[in-house]
């Protein structure tokens, strides 16, 4: 009998520290998430189409219980952006010097210009989450987030880039040769990493189902919104979308479309929407 007492004992503080340690695991959460498939770079002055298939997120977070229905959320996230500027014809002109010293009037056409913006940002939310009880429950998110810029590029391509010079002191246009930097030059490409962005802040809302898989795990599966609310291109304008560089052979370099008067684009804004799944385990 007294062994059966000493067996109860025990098996009660083992249950006062078993609940004690579930108790303890609603207090902390740590989630692993990936979401999509939206998240662009959004501007008006150009004609552009969204990427509706290569906005891919992941992102691990944090969250600490104030209660048993409102967290406290933070973290850190990888989120990458892109942006599809098009026009059918991009035409300039500018002054310049060949190899020789010589001042003329360098003139260019691109025909059926495209070109691809991406940024990547490591994002740190600052969430306020409430959740409904049971196993599987209603949750919703909201707060914001700051993103850090990781790195941008852009890469530029056209069917036809033909170019001309026009030396006024001799009244003649020329249009060869190619190595002096005239004449029709095919199919374009240039790229480059030197994209000028800044620092993002988003408003940031998520709402959807927590499904529970133990006392410890569970599922969200759920719908997001992350809207810039701040201008992150940096407005510095480079006339120039071709640069002609007098070397005894020429060759171009080019700046994004975005920063020229031919795309004149005062404001860049992020924005990301889709669909989120986070795997949660407490402690």
């Amino acid at each position: 009998m007294k062994s059966l007492d000493t067996n109860l004992w025990v098996f009660g503080v083992l249950s006062i520290l078993c609940i004690g340690a579930l108790q303890a695991q609603c207090k902390n959460e740590i989630a692993l998430g990936i979401n999509g498939p939206v998240a662009v770079l959004e501007y008006d002055q150009v004609d552009y189409k969204q990427a509706l298939d290569d906005g891919i997120g992941i992102s691990i977070g944090y969250g600490r219980y104030l209660s048993p229905y409102w967290s406290l959320r933070t973290g850190a996230a990888l989120q990458t952006y892109t942006g599809n500027a098009k026009l059918n014809t991009v035409a300039g002109s500018y002054t310049t010097q060949d190899s020789e010293a010589e001042t003329f009037e360098f003139r260019y056409q691109f025909d059926d210009y495209r070109e691809e913006q991406r940024a990547t940002y490591i994002q740190i939310p600052i969430l306020v989450q409430y959740e409904g009880t049971g196993q599987n429950r209603f949750f919703i998110a909201a707060g914001a987030k700051v993103g850090l810029l990781l790195n941008s590029e852009y890469k530029t391509e056209a069917a036809n880039l033909s170019t001309a010079g026009y030396y006024e002191q001799y009244d003649a246009l020329l249009e060869a040769p190619r190595f002096a930097g005239f004449g029709d030059f095919g199919a374009y490409t240039w790229e480059s990493e030197s994209l000028a962005l800044k620092t993002n802040v988003m408003l940031s809302a998520e709402t959807g189902l927590k499904l529970g898989i133990t006392e410890a795990s569970s599922f969200y599966l759920s719908v997001y919104l992350d809207y810039g609310l701040n201008n992150v291109f940096d407005a510095t304008q480079d006339p120039r979308i071709l640069e002609y560089n007098a070397d005894q052979e020429v060759r171009f370099t080019g700046n994004s479309i975005l920063s020229t008067p031919a795309g004149a684009v005062d404001a860049i804004k992020t924005v990301s929407f889709g669909f989120k799944l986070k795997y949660g385990f407490g402690f």
